[in-house]
C-alpha cells in the first residue's frame, strides 16, 4: 500500500480535505492485508526532546525511548513510521491541520483539544537548573517572583510555573527560547549568568548533561510534576479513538512482555509507573 501522503492529489491539499482523506484511510490501511511491497505509513510529528525523542540524530540505535516504543508497536501492527521534525509550536499547528496523523511528546496541557489514550509514553517531571554555585532553590510560587528564568515559549509546565511565566509583572524577568536547539542555548545562558535558571524535563536535563559531559557546571534546584507524556491524535480525525486504542494496547503489551523495561534500560531509565 502506498504511503498515505501519496494518496493526496496535487491541488487538493486544503487542511479539511487532508484531514478527511487521511483520517478515513489511516486505520483502514493499518487493518487491511495488502500485497504491496511497502507497508502502510503512519506520519508522526514531533520536536527533538532527548531521551524521549532523539529522531533528529537519525540513529536507529538512539531514536529515543518514546519512538523505540512506537516503532515496536508499529512493527507488531505491520505499518511503518515516518517522522516529521518541526519546532514544537509548528508541529502542533500542522498536526492539528491534518498534515500528520499523530503528535509525539504531548502533555494534556499542550494540546487539550487532541485525543489522548489511557496509556502514556512517559511521565514528565520538570526541574529547574542553575549554575552549580548558585544558592537559588525552587520553593513554590513565591520563589519565582523576579527570577531571571529561561523557558521554551511553546512548552507548558503546569501551575505555578505557567502562571508566573504569563504574569505581566514578571515579563522583564522571563526569557523565551524557541526552535529545535532552544535547550542547549538556554543552558549556555545559565552558564554565562545571563539568567539564573532554566526549566526542562528532568530526563532531558540529565541526558544533555551526560552527553555534554558538563555535570559539574550545573545543579538541579527543585522539580515539579508536569504530567504524563503521550502520542496524541488531532481532533479532526474521525478515527482518532481507534488509533489511540491501538497505542494503548501496544504500550500494555510492551509493559507485560518486558520489552518496555528493556527499551528504557538503554537510556538508564525505569518504568515511570513503578
Amino acid at each position: 500500500m502506498r504511503d498515505l501522503r501519496r494518496l493526496i492529489q496535487p491541488g487538493l491539499s486544503a487542511p479539511g480535505f487532508f484531514v478527511r482523506v487521511v483520517a478515513s484511510l489511516m486505520l483502514a490501511a493499518l487493518a487491511l492485508t495488502t500485497k504491496a511491497e511497502e507497508p502502510p505509513t503512519l506520519r508522526v510529528a514531533g520536536a527533538v526532546w532527548c531521551p524521549y525523542n532523539c529522531m533528529i540524530d537519525n540513529n536507529p540505535e538512539r531514536r529515543g525511548f518514546m519512538f523505540d516504543m512506537l516503532f515496536a508497536i508499529a512493527a507488531k501492527q505491520g505499518f511503518a513510521v515516518e517522522y516529521v521534525e518541526q519546532p514544537w509550536r509548528r508541529a502542533i499547528i500542522t498536526t492539528r491541520a491534518g498534515q500528520q496523523a499523530a503528535l509525539a511528546g504531548t502533555l494534556k496541557t499542550d494540546t487539550p483539544d487532541f485525543v489522548f489514550g489511557k496509556q502514556a509514553f512517559g511521565h514528565s517531571r520538570s526541574c529547574f537548573v542553575t549554575r552549580s554555585l548558585s544558592n537559588w532553590q525552587y520553593r513554590g510560587e513565591r520563589s519565582l517572583k523576579r527570577l531571571r528564568l529561561a523557558v521554551n515559549k511553546d512548552q507548558t509546565f503546569g501551575d505555578p510555573v505557567d502562571k508566573a511565566v504569563n504574569d505581566p509583572l514578571n515579563r522583564l524577568y522571563i526569557f523565551f527560547g524557541t526552535g529545535s536547539d532552544y535547550f542547549p542555548r538556554q543552558m549556555e545562558a545559565v552558564a554565562r549568568g545571563q539568567v539564573e535558571a532554566t526549566l526542562e524535563d528532568e530526563y532531558v536535563i540529565r541526558d544533555w548533561l551526560k552527553q555534554s559531559g558538563r555535570q559539574q557546571e550545573f545543579r538541579l534546584a527543585g522539580c515539579l510534576d508536569s504530567g504524563e507524556v503521550y502520542i496524541s491524535v488531532p481532533p479532526g480525525n474521525p478515527q482518532a479513538k481507534q488509533l489511540v486504542a491501538m497505542f494503548d494496547s501496544g504500550v500494555q503489551a510492551l509493559r507485560q512482555s518486558g520489552e518496555l523495561a528493556r527499551i528504557l534500560a538503554k537510556y538508564g531509565l525505569e518504568d515511570w509507573r513503578r
